[in-house]
Parts: structure tokens; sequence; C-alpha cells
């Protein structure tokens, strides 16, 4: 057995992994068929490093992140320590794995990793089936299931990173199955319609292990149905358990109301704003209720209400008052990348700030950019089209195009520093910076004033 050198930098021992074919970045999906097989061996090479820890699954199109941030707060809130795998990240691949949002420390990131290289770099050829390497997510779902088992957490609230069915989190045994809003999304992988994506995403349930769905539309909802019929398991469905009463939204956060088909309720501010996140915060109560006949997991009433109301991700609706270079602002980022989420962000975005403000916008291919534009670009006097960074590929030239047809004040500053540059002159109101969150990233890193770690807490 060779002796690697070990990493001592984050950034280097992440980028390692991050060599490893990545299907986030649109690569070809030669592999993807396989990867249930490689992630049982990779489970095995590490000692089943998921052994000992409940997991709770989520899989969906919308509202994941803001769904586990909330199950994995309240979690913590009623005693259990919990890991929180999610994706994508805005600043560091650590928000990616955090105990229900606060970082591991570094060492604990830095010793998992060296193990993974040490173990993978001297693996005997053949190992892995078909004569594959391990892909980038793959070896990061690994990372974040040693580094939960190391650190002791009895619970993990685990993603899917594409899909579900062929997803590499889709070989664990959870002790429930969350169902998130499912939309038309990466119909070149998941299929063309509706149903088809709904069937990939209810690829992970399991049998007889209970069903949470938030609302879904009446065609994804039958499917829903129909899986866990042939499952022979539970399905709970948001819309038959509680009432929501949305109320007045401001930078702090927005007043809501849940009001359970028992009789409990639960009024508090939620400190992400955006219309959705009543429903996400509401299923996730309702998968902590469905499943405390079996668990103890719900935290007292007051806790919950504190907990909701600092529960919080980078890049959902996140409002900054910052100083760059001369300039002094409020800035909004909201990763929103469909046509339907970028017309919710709008809503809320508007419902605070009424009149006013500039627009920063970047898109990576294979969006609906078109749809996109037709929300946005009628709504802001000042729209500056960019590059939402290197990760995947982008064409700020046709994002351009579509904008400037429907808005002649569309500029084009393909370098995000320029286009924040442009976007602050003559500025009266926020910015709002949407389209994706690369484009997020790319322009709360030029920030001071944030906290640019990617740690997602609020005070």
């Amino acid at each position: 057995m060779s002796s690697l050198r070990e990493f001592t930098n984050l950034d280097e021992a992440f980028l390692y992994i991050e060599e490893f074919t990545n299907l986030e970045r649109g690569i070809p999906e030669e592999l993807r068929e396989y990867r249930l097989d490689r992630m049982k061996v990779l489970r095995r090479i590490f000692g089943d490093p998921d052994r000992g820890i409940n997991i709770i699954h989520i899989a969906g199109s919308k509202g994941k992140g803001s769904t586990g941030i909330f199950l994995a707060r309240l979690l913590e809130a009623a005693g259990h320590k919990t890991g929180l795998y999610s994706s994508p990240h805005v600043s560091t691949y650590r928000e990616r794995i955090s105990r229900a949002g606060d970082f591991f420390p570094d060492s604990l990131y830095l010793s998992q990793i060296n193990l993974i290289r040490q173990t993978i770099d001297n693996l005997p050829k053949g190992t892995l089936p078909y004569q594959s390497r391990p892909t980038s997510f793959e070896l990061l779902t690994t990372l974040a299931f040693l580094i939960f088992k190391e650190s002791g957490c009895g619970w993990g609230v685990i993603e899917t990173g594409l899909g579900g069915r062929l997803d590499a989190t889709n070989i664990f045994s959870p002790e429930a199955v969350v169902l998130t809003p499912v939309e038309l999304e990466h119909t070149d992988i998941l299929g063309s319609t509706l149903e088809a994506i709904a069937g990939e995403k209810g690829g992970i349930i399991k049998p007889g292990i209970p069903v949470f769905s938030g609302f879904q539309k009446k065609e994804v909802e039958q499917v829903f149905i129909d899986i866990c019929h042939l499952q022979k398991t539970p399905l709970t469905l948001l819309r038959k358990e509680v009432d929501i009463d949305i109320g007045s939204a401001s930078a702090a956060g927005r007043e809501v109301t849940f009001q359970f088909a028992d009789g409990w309720s639960v009024k508090t501010r939620l400190s992400m704003p955006g219309v959705v996140q009543p429903e996400n915060a509401a299923l996730a109560l309702t998968v902590l209720r469905g499943l405390s006949s079996q668990y103890d997991l719900l935290p007292d009433d007051k806790q919950i209400t504190e907990t909701l109301s600092r529960a919080a991700l980078p890049g959902r609706m996140e409002i900054i008052s910052t100083r760059w270079g001369n300039f002094t602002g409020t800035m909004v980022f909201d990763g929103a990348h469909t046509s339907s989420s970028i017309t919710k962000l709008l809503e809320t975005f508007r419902e605070i700030y009424p009149v006013g403000g500039s627009l920063i916008f970047g898109s990576v291919e294979g969006k609906d950019v078109i749809g996109m534009a037709k929300v946005l670009a009628q709504s802001f006097e000042k729209i500056v089209i960019s590059r939402p960074g290197t990760f995947k590929r982008s064409n700020p030239d046709r994002v351009y195009t579509e904008f400037f047809k429907r808005n002649p004040g569309t500029m084009l500053q393909v370098e995000p520093e320029e286009a924040l540059k442009e976007a602050f002159k003559g500025c009266h109101g926020p910015i709002l910076v949407t389209g994706s969150f690369f484009m997020v990233s790319e322009i709360r890193k030029l920030l001071p004033e944030v906290h640019n770690d990617g740690q997602f807490t609020k005070p």
C-alpha cells in the first residue's frame, strides 16, 4: 500500500473529491446506471458508516434544502445530534455536510477525506463494479456518513442529489421518506413528464417506511399514492394535515401560523421570508409528529417557535445590508432557477420591496431562460446579466438576448465584479441576485460583510 501525502488544506482536500467524475457539471452520465452498485461496495469498504444512524430521506424538485434545515434544527432542539447532508453549496463544500447547519471542525473534514483518499487510491483494480471509479457525489455521500459516524450523530437528514431511484443516497434504510414539491426538471435524465419525474423521485420509497409528501400537483400525488400502495407503506399528505395561515413578510422574516387537523397549532416568524417557506416548515413538523409515536423527536412548543425562527440557509431569500467599495445598499440573494420558483421569488421580493431595485441575473445552460425572462424582465428598470461562475457551462450572451428582447434597459457584464459595480450605479432600492446558486455564490463572495465561510445560522 502506497503512502500518500495527507491534505492539510480544506480547499485542496475538496478539490481532490471534485476531480472525480462530477455529474453536477453536466458530464454525460455513463456511470449513473451503476451508481447504486458502486455505492453499495463503497459502503462496505468503509465499514457501513450509516449503521446506528436514523435517516430521514428527502427527494423532490424544490424545497429539499429548506425542509432539511427545518428538520435538522428541530431534531437538535429535541436533543438529538443530527447530521445534515444537502446540496448544492453556495460558498463552501462544508455547507453540504454539517451538524444541523453548523460546520464540524475542519480537522474532521480533513481526516475523513484523507481516509477516503488513502482507501480509494489503493483499491485493487476491479474492486468497484464494471471497472468504474466513484463519482464526486458518491464520495461526498460517503464522506458525510463517515463524519456523522465519527462525530456521534444519532440522526441524519439526507437529501438526494438528482432524482431518487438511482441517486447515490438510495442505498440506506430510512426511518421516513419525505417528498417535496415536484416540477419539470432535468427532463433529459428524469423524463419529460411530471409523472415520469415523480416516478424517479418516488424511487426512494421503501416497503413499510412511512412517507410524507408536501403539496403536489394532482398527477404527481397520484404517482406517489400508487407507489405507496404497491410498497404497502403509509402516506401522509400535507394538504390533509395542516392549514397554513401565511402572514406578512419583511426583511426580518415572515409571520406564519400552522393549524393542524388534531387542534395543535404553532405561531412563529420564519427568518426565511420566501412565500414557499411556510410549506417547508409545516412539512418538517408533520414528519416529526408522524414519527413521534416511535421516537421522541419534537421539542416543546417554545423551542419549536424559536428554532423555526432561527433556521436559515444561504441563498434562500437571504437579505444583507452591505458596503462594497464606495457603494452601500441592500442585497437579496436567492438561487431560484425555474420559472415557477422565480415567480414565487418575485412575489416575495415585491411584498417586501414594492418598487425599485436592480437585478443581477445569471443562469447555467439547460434552464428555462425564456420563462424566467418573461417573469423578471419587466419588473426591474436595471437588469445586469452576468456569468454564474465556471463550474457549469453557461451562455451569458443568450441570456442577455432573451432579457433585452423584453427590456431594452438590460446590460451585459460577463464578469461578476463588473456586474455588481454596474448594479450599484444609481441604484434605488435593493439588488436582487438570482437565476442560479452559482450566480449567488459569485456575487456573495465579493462582499466582505458576508460570512463567506458559508456558515448558515441566523442570530
